[in-house]
């Protein structure tokens, strides 16, 4: 049998900025195939043969690393396939939670992974794998291997909860474990500077691509009815590449194989997907369908050419719009036509360049293949050299195809997938840090590393990219216009993270080099709020708009942008420009008046969608409305009680106008704006809010916790009613946008927040009692060091008793609750207000009058 590729990441990558230290499983558990109970816990070696063949490995919570294993012993030559995954009913299936075939992200795009082992000694997969709870080792041929040592070489913290800087700790398990949630998921998803290689190997032989999510050049976005060329030197199974695509792989993807004797071929692989002696076409996202990203039939061409392995060949493909023509050393290959189907599924698609036959070209083999690719070279129709790359040096090949190594500390969407910097998402994994792992150099530096790619011209002048890739080069900024013209509000709220951020770290030296860079951003979305009726719409004469949260003239993207403008307010004014403060907050203040006058339907007693959808609501008008105070409490009171109508399983459908069904995605990351609503109402506007809030604890957060077959320690991104995973195998279990738990509970269930940047002044707004605890505590780390609050409840819910620690430099307050007295180390409290100064340790008892 012919050895597989196995590379020591060691050998092509320098080591980690940041080490993290090896991590192991917790337990395990041998069999013929994937166990979720009954295992041991892991302390020893662990050998494979022929009667169990098979290791489930179990990490607990999610990790983040390069796979390593140390082979001890071995009878014989072997194979062993490893599986990665989130979930454990992901282990069953042949491609596990993967492949992610939507970005190459620095990372493995496979879940599955073959190795020959010939040898003891260790061996490490040369991608990181992004995020996983299991692991599964499963010995595919004769003997046996003892591994010795099995594990990741982490590239990101994986601290237990009770470890981290900021703690809570209430007499609910359940809620413990739902406020570890946003940590673990940041933990994972937060990536250090020098932590994510490139997954090209250049070398004065070419670049060698193992199996991967194809990596396009950003030089051809705009070409069409072209010849590309390259040469290759299979090492592996095949080559894949790709013309006519988006700048992310979205396009004509064809795949060769090299001829092979089947007697000889590993038992592995899939040689329906991938005959010998075949070119494999697609146009779409890959050869294999996923939950999101679908794509239709494979088409097969068997081919009369042989290629072998370890020879170079010259490849070229001619595109124009009737179809692709292959051809291989100047023979011809194949003929790919363009169907009315290939016309389909180009038109229109966001992620794609709307045609068949234009479009820019990438490399990328399949999973189990790996090629050389050297001298590219491109031509126009007239024969005109276009474009040409030796693809030998470093800096003249990886940035232009988006595999550069990441050279700044940034937080992503998820561990897993996407791996981009979504700016919409980082405005709840800015919060979670700032409460529980403190990693304040991830936040600035995803700030940073997200302004230094400001637009500089128009359209969309000042506007920040909304999923930037790690892999991207700042010299190649303007193959990246299409990060600048969609979901509109992601910059709304990639601001607000920043306000956020102010709110608790008082960092106005790290914020004051972006400052300049972040008022010309509002400046830029200001523009977009319509002069006829005060709401946010579009540029007049402009691009159109395209929004994430809700619909143009809409109360889900006015408000948004009000909250946003007021978290702004204190950073101007810290930055001493207070006519900068006023503007901020009169437009705020005009942006509320405008959804009350224009929006709020009296009637149906809920804020409407839009001017053109007056009876239909959204969660995220209901969030946005009361977060940003444009709701008084009689409207907040009537849109939360119109949640009711949304309600779907374990949580709430996001729009009235959505139709219930079981594969109806909740959203992790609108419900957290809820979530974080719910409280806000309770505690600033008197409305009786805590049931609902308790019911998304109980209900809908509970399940990514309480289902072991589920779990991976981390938050989700969607939710199905009946709680499992909302986009099957696709879906992200590490996905901070779901983690709002980790913030809202230290702040609205123990009470501690910040009424001046930087907890100088905090508040102690507490509701132990209403959401049914008996205790709960919780540590809040502010530059003046931390505040630490303890609760405890009498049974019948009369007596509350408090112990705080308030750090020097502080000072904050407590506001008795109607119908209760209070005393304050030891003596009565006159008034309602209860000041806490700072340095001191005070005890607190608030009784229920009689």
């Amino acid at each position: 049998m012919k050895p597989l590729l196995v590379s020591t990441t060691k050998e092509y990558r320098n080591d980690l900025t940041k080490s993290y230290g090896f991590v192991s499983p917790k337990t395990y558990a041998l069999g013929t195939g994937p166990e979720l109970n009954g295992s041991s816990s892991y302390d020893g070696p662990i050998t494979l043969c022929s009667a169990t063949p098979y290791v489930t490995l179990d990490f607990e919570n999610d990790v983040a690393g390069f796979p390593s294993f140390v082979v001890t012993d071995i009878t014989e030559p072997a194979e062993v396939e490893v599986k990665y995954a989130e979930q454990f009913v992901a282990l069953p299936h042949p491609e596990s939670d993967g492949p992610w075939t939507f970005s190459n992200g620095l990372s493995n795009s496979f879940r599955v992974e073959r190795f020959s082992l010939t040898k003891p000694g260790l061996v490490e997969s040369f991608f990181v794998q992004g995020a996983q709870r299991w692991m599964t080792i499963e010995l595919l041929s004769n003997g046996s291997v003892t591994f010795g040592k099995i594990g990741f070489e982490a590239t990101s913290a994986h601290s237990p909860a009770s470890e981290l800087p900021a703690q809570l700790d209430t007499s609910n398990p359940t809620y413990d474990s739902i406020w570890g949630l946003g940590a673990r998921a940041a933990e994972v998803s937060c990536v250090d500077a020098g932590n994510a290689p490139s997954t090209w190997q250049v070398e004065p032989e070419g670049a060698l691509i193992r199996g991967q999510a194809p990596a396009q050049s950003v030089k051809g976005l705009t070409f069409e009815n072209y010849t590309m060329e390259f040469s290759t030197k299979i090492v592996q199974g095949g080559i894949g590449w790709t013309v006519a695509s988006g700048r992310v792989p979205y396009g004509a993807k064809l795949y060769l194989t090299t001829s092979e004797n089947s007697s000889d071929l590993p038992s592995y692989i899939n040689r329906t997907l991938q005959p010998v002696d075949t070119l494999v076409f697609n146009y779409g996202w890959g050869i294999v369908n996923q939950t999101t990203l679908e794509t239709g039939p494979n088409r097969y061409f068997p081919t009369e050419i042989t290629l072998s392995e370890n020879i170079w060949y010259t490849i070229s493909t001619t595109v124009s719009s009737t179809g692709y023509n292959i051809s291989v050393n100047d023979r011809f290959l194949a003929f790919v036509p363009i169907t009315e189907q290939t016309i389909e599924d180009a038109t229109g698609q966001r992620f794609g360049t709307g045609s068949p036959y234009q479009g820019t070209w990438g490399f990328g083999p399949w999973e189990d293949q790996a090629a050389w690719v050297k001298n590219v070279r491109v031509t126009a129709e007239n024969g005109t050299t276009v474009y040409s790359n030796p693809m030998t040096t470093p800096s003249q090949v990886l940035g232009e195809y988006g595999v550069a190594p990441l050279q700044a500390s940034v937080c992503l969407d998820g561990g897993k997938r996407d791996r981009l910097i979504w700016i919409g998402d980082f405005y709840h994994t800015a919060r979670i840090i700032a409460a529980s792992t403190l990693r304040y150099d991830y936040i600035l530096g995803s700030i940073e590393h997200v302004f230094r790619w400001q637009k500089p011209n128009a359209p969309f002048k000042d506007f920040v990219p909304i999923s930037l890739p790690m892999g991207a080069d700042l010299r190649y900024l303007d193959g990246y216009a299409d990060q600048y013209a969609g979901l509109i509000d992601y910059q709304d709220l990639f601001m607000a993270s920043i306000g956020n951020y102010f709110m608790s770290s008082a960092d106005v030296k790290g914020l004051r080099p972006i400052w300049p860079k972040l008022k010309n951003l509002v400046q830029a979305r200001l523009a977009y709020i319509d002069p006829s009726n005060g709401l946010v719409a579009g540029i007049r004469g402009g691009p159109d708009p395209s929004y994430f949260l809700g619909q143009a003239n809409g109360s889900a993207n006015t408000d948004l942008l009000a909250y946003t403008l007021k978290t702004l307010v204190p950073l101007a004014t810290a930055m001493q420009e207070e006519s900068t403060a006023d503007l901020y907050s009169a437009v705020a203040a005009n942006l509320s008046e405008a959804t009350n006058h224009h929006l709020w339907n009296a009637e149906l007693g809920i804020y409407s969608l839009s001017l053109d959808a007056p009876s239909n609501y959204s969660l995220a008008s209901i969030a946005w409305t009361i977060l940003s105070g444009t709701a008084n409490s009689t409207q907040a009171a009537s849109s939360i009680a119109k949640m009711e109508d949304l309600r779907l399983g374990v949580g709430y459908k996001s729009t009235s106008s959505e139709a219930d069904g079981d594969e109806v995605e909740l959203s992790a990351n609108i419900l957290s704006f809820v979530l974080d609503a719910l409280f806000y109402a309770h505690h600033t506007l008197g409305v009786d809010s805590l049931g609902v809030a308790k019911g998304l604890l109980d209900d809908y957060w509970s399940s990514m916790v309480n289902q072991d077959e589920y779990r991976s320690g981390a938050s989700w991104e969607y939710l199905y009613p009946d709680g499992s995973p909302g986009i099957d195998l696709f879906t992200s279990l590490s996905h901070p946008w779901g983690g709002a738990p980790t913030y809202v509970l230290p702040e609205s269930v123990v009470g501690i927040r910040a009424v001046e940047p930087g907890y100088g002044n905090w508040a102690l707004m507490p509701a132990v009692a209403e959401m049914g605890l008996e205790y709960a505590s919780g540590t809040t780390v502010t530059p003046f060091g931390n505040i630490e609050v303890d609760w405890r409840v009498s049974e019948d819910g009369r007596l509350h008793c408090a112990t705080i620690f308030s750090p020097k430099g502080t000072q904050g307050y407590y506001k008795v609750p109607k119908g209760f007295s209070a005393r304050c180390d030891g003596s009565d409290v006159k008034g309602d207000t209860i000041e806490i100064p700072g340095g001191c340790r005070a005890e607190l008892e608030v009784r229920r009058k009689d």
